[in-house]
């Protein structure tokens, strides 16, 4: 089969037209017309290029001894390791990230929203009388409860649905014809504000402390302290959540670009590093609710959260460096 040949199978495979694949090519309808009439031949770069829009090799379309059978053989034992991206699958990866990633940012803030209430009704009960601790410890633990439980299954709801995405971060993969267009053009609008979300997010874990370092200088009373401590779960939890929109909106593109591609030694370090903070967060809410329910320590128990929060980045950052150095 002769190249002008293979191109009419190839084209009429995908269903296009001749418009459509010049189109692809950057090229007129009647260059694509010429080479399916054996009237011209492609330059090795449309050939290249062609090659990559077919799915198919070059040694494919230049050679007229191969038939399609044998490419086929050729791209099983060359490429059989080698998952191929479409411009569809990256639109559907995009689709998807984008639509779960409000769910996300709840659930994470939940989890360090959680004691608001509880540490409020017990300051309201201890300096107000209101009503008694017993009362505000068993509504502000159901409520308590009831946050982590939510974003708890937020995350797993998440997790099933991006399930089918996970070998971004676990296999080798290639993107196809208009994967790299749609992803720097994705990556360049959110660079926009990406960068004034993150200074944001910063300031908001700058200023967060400096309610209750005021009132502790001033000596306030208990409950402006208290109310000073809700204020600095609520500044952080807002943080936390534009941190965690910008790193899924970025790690789409980041993904698709191949700009993060990890061997197979760092994928397994990062596997281990996912299980490490499971594990880490687990032993973060176990010690709040010591510190909290036993020692009836909640203004201590407050601030658990921030603290595990910087804690938990410093070490991640420290596991990154040395998974680089590696």
């Amino acid at each position: 089969m002769i190249l002008a040949d293979k191109i009419i199978n190839e084209r009429k495979k995908n269903g296009w037209s001749q418009e459509e694949l010049a189109e692809m090519l950057s090229v007129s309808r009647q260059s694509v017309s010429k080479w399916e009439g054996a009237q011209a031949v492609p330059d090795l770069n449309k050939i290249i290029k062609m090659a990559e829009i077919f799915g198919v090799s070059t040694d494919y379309l230049l050679k007229d001894e191969i038939e399609e059978n044998d490419n086929a053989s050729y791209n099983d034992t060359s490429e059989e390791t080698v998952r191929k991206v479409s411009l569809e699958d990256a639109q559907r990866f995009i689709k998807t990230v984008k639509k779960n990633t409000p769910s996300a940012v709840i659930a994470t803030m939940l989890f360090v929203l959680c004691p608001v209430t509880l540490i409020i009704l017990a300051g309201i009960s201890n300096s107000f009388n209101i009503f008694s601790d017993i009362v505000a410890a068993v509504v502000g633990l159901v409520v308590l409860f009831m946050c982590i439980a939510i974003g708890v299954a937020l995350w797993i709801a998440i997790e099933s649905k991006e399930k089918e995405f996970d070998f971004y971060d676990n296999e080798d993969y290639d993107t196809l014809y208009g994967v790299d267009g749609i992803a720097k053009e994705g990556k360049a609008s959110f660079d926009k504000i990406r960068i004034p979300l993150i200074i944001t997010a910063v300031v908001c874990f700058i200023l967060s402390p400096i309610g209750i370092i005021v009132t502790g200088i001033l000596e306030a009373a208990d409950f402006l302290i208290i109310c000073m401590l809700a204020l600095l779960l609520i500044m952080v939890a807002c943080g936390v959540g534009i941190f965690i929109y910008t790193s899924r909106i970025n790690g789409i593109y980041t993904k698709l670009l191949k700009e993060d591609i990890l061997t197979p030694e760092q994928r397994k370090k990062r596997r281990i590093t996912s299980k490490l903070s499971g594990t880490y967060w687990c032993l973060v809410v176990a010690f709040f609710l010591v510190m909290g329910l036993a020692l009836n320590k909640w203004e201590m128990a407050g601030i658990i959260f921030p603290v595990a929060g910087v804690v938990y980045a410093a070490i991640i950052g420290i596991i990154k460096v040395i998974v680089n150095d590696d």
